[in-house]
């Protein structure tokens, strides 16, 4: 009799050992988006990943940074500046959520990171945007480019990069109404895959995010 209550007590904590395995198993594995989902979610994929030709810009300490440095990993651009009042900080944050949902996972972030280019780079110096970007994660790059460096690429991803307002007399911070807000995403090969449009949602940008950079 004894033996047979042990035998059903083990059997009823396999069970429940299998039901939670499957659970963790479903939240932590993500679900693979459809186009017209990624799309209805907040995100344009293109139907190929667009070849881009190469750049320089700098970030701290006079790195330079090119196209061969995106190689191999999936990396989300932001263009913005850092008297941005509102509109970059709401995305930097977005990101910064994203990375910390991704650590806390304990997904490995050895292939992704985070660009952050300026679109003031009269006013921006690389320390400065550097600095910016890895207030909200030390892991993430700013960069500044020389306005031509700056409109070759921002063409090539059709991001409007119009110079922000000077400086006044009243320091006083002016949003720019033609401020492209969206973030990119390049992946591994070094091609533009899409983006992220505005409004954005941290449980919709996480759920798209992990099923594009998720091995298929």
């Amino acid at each position: 009799m004894k033996k047979n209550i042990k035998i059903s007590i083990l059997l009823i904590v396999l069970f429940m050992a299998l039901v939670l395995f499957m659970f963790v198993n479903k939240i932590t594995t993500p679900r693979y988006l459809s186009e017209s989902e990624l799309l209805v979610n907040g995100f344009y994929q293109f139907s190929e990943p667009k070849e881009f030709s190469d750049f320089k810009i700098m970030t701290s300490e006079d790195v330079v940074l090119s196209k061969q440095d995106l190689i191999g990993k999936w990396t989300l651009i932001y263009f913005g500046y850092t008297r941005c009042p509102a509109e970059c900080p709401v995305a930097m944050s977005l990101i910064k959520g994203l990375y910390s949902t991704l650590n806390s996972k304990g997904l490995d972030m050895k292939n992704k990171q985070m660009l952050l280019v300026t679109i003031d780079p009269e006013n921006d110096s690389a320390e400065q945007v550097d600095s910016y970007a890895k207030a909200f994660n030390k892991t993430f790059i700013g960069a500044r480019g020389a306005r031509p460096a700056l409109l070759s690429i921002a063409t090539q991803f059709n991001v409007m990069v119009v110079e922000p307002p000077k400086i006044n007399t009243f320091n006083n911070i002016v949003h720019l109404e033609n401020h492209s807000n969206n973030i990119l995403l390049i992946n591994p090969d070094s091609k533009y895959a899409g983006f992220f449009r505005p409004p954005f949602d941290a449980e919709k940008f996480l759920l798209i995010y992990q099923s594009l950079v998720a091995e298929r």
